[in-house]
């Protein structure tokens, strides 16, 4: 197989997943799978650590909430007002705390999912995937669109948790950035398959080959933006403890005695968490954070 960013033929099989082969890129260290083999291994059982339940999202929003706050302090340091595009806006919980912070105008991309928290703020949302989305703006905008024409522009475009969902994310990439203003910034979160949790939980939850085409790295995530004509303004790995301690669960679970698991976790946790807290700025500095949060503009 062909490597989607780098065109490299120089691969491994990484990771088996429920059969499905995820191949490692050992040039640019981007992750993939078979999309058509992906796509067969779904099942209508298949959840997706809650993230389309509803009851599981409210479960988890005073986390989010408390995450996403200090996310959309960084933005508002680069962008305070403006068009406002969200890709994949889920419940529309990231936007809704955006746009408490600024003068913003809000629209969305969300096919799947009622956008619960922005039922009191004005917004447009366009029920399509992106792949769609992009057919359809090309079309009506192709005679109008110019680079002096703002109102037809964003000037914030957001990416969370949705790029290793694309297809073709490079292509995507190329034809947002014809969409930001020549300002604009471009908002990226995604896993990162090399951080220090993926590396130590036997059970990463991030491996969703049902819904996950791509995996990325610090190295491969800079080389598709650097390729796409972007300038990284701001990079940052973190990810919550919480969602480390539960994939650390993970590894204890061959463990059949119940005494004897809670012991073993118990000790494990005793040594590992003071450890986890005293050095996890370095870590996360270092590149290693389970999740990659991005700033970029234009070349």
């Amino acid at each position: 197989m062909i490597c989607h960013l780098c065109k490299s033929n120089v691969h491994k099989v990484h990771k088996v997943v429920k059969k499905v082969k995820i191949y490692e890129c050992l040039d640019c260290l981007l992750d993939f799978v078979d999309q058509v083999v992906s796509f067969k291994s779904r099942s209508d059982k298949d959840d997706t650590n809650g993230l389309y339940n509803f009851a599981a999202y409210k479960i988890k929003e005073k986390k989010l909430r408390k995450t996403f706050a200090k996310l959309t302090d960084i933005i508002v340091k680069y962008k305070k007002s403006g068009r406002v595009l969200d890709v994949g806006a889920g419940y529309g919980l990231f936007s809704s705390i955006l746009h408490k912070k600024g003068n913003f105008l809000i629209e969305t991309i969300e096919p799947n999912t009622d956008l619960y928290y922005l039922q009191n703020i004005p917004h447009t949302n366009n029920k399509k995937t992106l792949e769609d989305y992009l057919k359809w703006t090309n079309q009506r905008d192709r005679a109008i669109l110019s680079k002096h024409d703002r109102s037809k522009r964003y000037d914030i475009i957001i990416l969370m948790d949705l790029i290793e969902h694309l297809r073709n994310p490079m292509q995507s990439l190329k034809k947002l950035r014809e969409l930001l203003t020549y300002d604009g910034i471009l908002v990226i979160q995604t896993p990162n398959y090399m951080s220090l949790m993926a590396r130590i939980c036997r059970d990463w939850a991030w491996w969703m080959i049902e819904d996950h085409k791509f995996f990325f790295t610090v190295k491969s995530l800079q080389k598709i933006l650097n390729k796409t004509r972007f300038k990284t303004e701001y990079f940052l790995t973190y990810e919550d403890w919480y969602d480390f301690k539960k994939n650390l669960d993970g590894n204890f679970a061959g463990i059949k005695n119940n005494y004897l698991r809670k012991l073993t976790k118990g000790i494990f946790f005793i040594f590992f968490a003071p450890f986890y807290y005293m050095f996890r700025q370095v870590i996360w500095g270092l590149g290693y954070g389970g999740l990659m949060f991005v700033i970029a503009k234009k070349k």
